[in-house]
């Protein structure tokens, strides 16, 4: 009872910076609130879209020994000339691959989601923010934004964006010190992802409307400004960057350049956020810093004009409703929490062990109804089918997430298309949609590209399913409890 009983002692919550030794009431809550995170992320089956594609291009660019200067992977667009920005990610992916498969892929962004929420607790340490509200907002704001905690090149962002964070809120308190990162967090960024540009919707605000010494900053962000040259593409990767984001394809196709709608719980948090933060306001009326709601407002329409953003987002909203809850809350909590040492620390390896114990290619051996390692969507038997059957002829049609699949696990034969939605032209994807629509004139589209294989999810294109099977020009050749390959006769 003694650890239940800790909110009796007599010690009382104070400044923040008395709660920085290890496993305290502070580091313990931190902790725990790190442990979730990885936890949600490691539990999450592997989703093919963003990340097989991107370890097809490390594997070329290691192969060759430099970064591809045309299209590769499709029998329509290969030789265009395109740009490959998110090359150094693309070896990063492969080479984890390569050295520890899933289970290694897993922990990695693991390491890079804990790298995130721990960064941003030392933001809400820096504003003194008590640590139970702290924990309680990274958690439900955290499990809102679980839907980006997937491998992929953004997820080696999301540490560079609360660090840059970090450096501004220490900045806006006459600490100087590290301002001299900024240009070195750059240039990881624009190697990393095209996100980099995010970094600039930190710092220009922070220059108008922040309250440390400015001309230190402007210098900083000046160098950063010519730190993004260091890269493949030099000056040229802020062409490429508004290049994707005004591309056509992109803009009708992708799923996350799409407006986000109001369903789901996670959906529900993040739109109601925007009615919860002037009610908060106006009932509390906290003393809130000018610039968090020029961030809040700049982020704010960024999430609501894109699913991509959601996740820069929800990190400032993080900070903001520790802003204005962290008075009202402090009242609340006159005592510190669980300051019992020895049992934060068996705590705390327990929930360490549940981590390693639900990654990927380690949770099997126990849990047997656990989540999948890959998620149902990859054709895993389909694609190892395929490969032992080369003599098929032909060029392979498939749906979207088989190819991003297919890109790696069968690397002999060019596909339709990848996720790489800007390197195809929005007549392609109205191909492609005629097909998986089965419309009437789903043939011709597929005589048109020389296409003799189908591969496809008949679980999902269920229309494509019924009418290609109902055709006396295909024979079905493969099927499994997810996918089928049919073979034009």
């Amino acid at each position: 009872m003694e650890w239940i009983n800790l909110m009796e002692t007599n010690e009382p919550i104070t400044s923040h910076k008395q709660n920085n030794k290890v496993l305290s009431s502070a580091s313990f809550l931190m902790l725990i609130g790190l442990m979730l995170m990885a936890m949600l992320t490691a539990i999450q089956p592997l989703q093919p879209n963003d990340f097989f594609p991107y370890v097809r291009i490390g594997e070329e660019i290691v192969r060759t020994k430099s970064i591809p200067a045309t299209e590769f992977m499709t029998y329509t667009q290969g030789g265009k000339p395109v740009e490959y920005q998110y090359w150094l990610p693309s070896v990063i992916l492969w080479g984890i691959n390569k050295a520890g498969g899933i289970t290694l892929t897993s922990i990695t962004v693991m390491l890079c989601i804990a790298a995130y929420y721990f960064l941003l607790w030392k933001c809400l340490q820096e504003l003194e923010i008590i640590p139970v509200l702290a924990l309680t907002c990274l958690f439900v704001f955290g499990l809102t934004a679980g839907s980006y905690y997937i491998a992929r090149p953004q997820v080696f962002a999301f540490p560079l964006f609360s660090l840059t964070l970090l450096l501004l809120i220490k900045w806006q308190k006459s600490d100087n010190r590290l301002l001299w990162l900024l240009p070195i967090i750059t240039i990881l960024w624009v190697n990393l992802h095209g996100s980099f540009i995010v970094q600039f919707f930190l710092l220009v605000p922070a220059i108008i409307f922040g309250t440390g010494n400015r001309k230190k900053l402007i210098i900083a962000v000046i160098v950063a400004l010519f730190a993004t040259m260091v890269n493949a593409y030099g000056f040229g990767i802020w062409k490429s960057i508004f290049t994707i984001v005004r591309n056509e394809a992109n803009q009708i196709y992708s799923l996350e350049f799409q407006k986000p709608t109001n369903e789901g719980w996670q959906a529900n948090i993040l739109f109601g956020s925007f009615l919860v933060i002037p009610v908060l306001t106006t009932l509390l009326r906290p003393k809130v810093k000018f610039i968090y709601w020029i961030w809040f407002m700049g982020f704010g329409w960024m999430a609501l004009s894109g699913i991509r953003y959601g996740i820069w987002y929800l990190g400032l909203l993080i900070i903001l409703m520790c802003l204005l809850l962290n008075s009202y809350v402090t009242t609340l909590f006159k005592r510190e929490l669980f300051q019992n040492r020895s049992m934060n620390l068996v705590v705390s390896v327990f929930l360490f062990m549940i981590v390693i114990a639900v990654l990927p290619g380690i949770r099997e051996y126990w849990w047997k109804k656990g989540p999948p390692s890959y998620a149902e969507t990859t054709p895993i038997k389909a694609a190892a089918w395929l490969h032992q059957n080369p003599q098929l002829p032909g060029e392979v049609w498939c749906d979207f997430t088989s190819c991003t699949y297919l890109t790696y696990a069968l690397p002999e034969r060019k596909l339709f298309m990848t996720n790489r939605m800007d390197d195809f032209p929005v007549e392609q994807y109205q191909d492609y949609l005629k097909v998986t629509n089965g419309f009437h004139n789903w043939q011709q589209v597929l005589d048109k590209y020389n296409i003799h294989l189908v591969l496809f999810d008949y679980v999902e294109l269920t229309q494509l399913d019924d009418t290609i099977s109902g055709s006396a020009k295909w024979d079905e050749v493969y099927r499994d409890g997810r996918f089928k390959i049919l073979v034009q006769n």
